[in-house]
């Protein structure tokens, strides 16, 4: 399978976890942060390293009122 990159995009809320702290449990999940249109990005190859991911990203960020984007491209 050819890679492809996920980019994230967040959106806090004032009520919600602290941005640094989001920062840092995105950091853990391995997501680098990026300068542009979008906050985050993290590569993977196969469906299934996607799908470990957004499972991961949603436990991680449950509770935190962190909305987020997923965009995939090919890398």
């Amino acid at each position: 399978m050819v890679g492809m990159k996920l980019y994230l995009e967040l959106n806090f809320h004032s009520d919600g976890t602290d941005p640094l702290v989001v920062v840092k449990k995105m950091k853990d999940l391995g997501f680098e942060p990026v300068v542009g249109e979008y906050d985050f990005a993290k590569g993977y190859n196969t469906p299934q390293e996607y799908s470990d991911l957004v499972e991961k990203l949603s436990r991680t960020l449950k509770g935190t009122r962190v909305r987020y984007r997923l965009i995939t491209r090919r890398k």
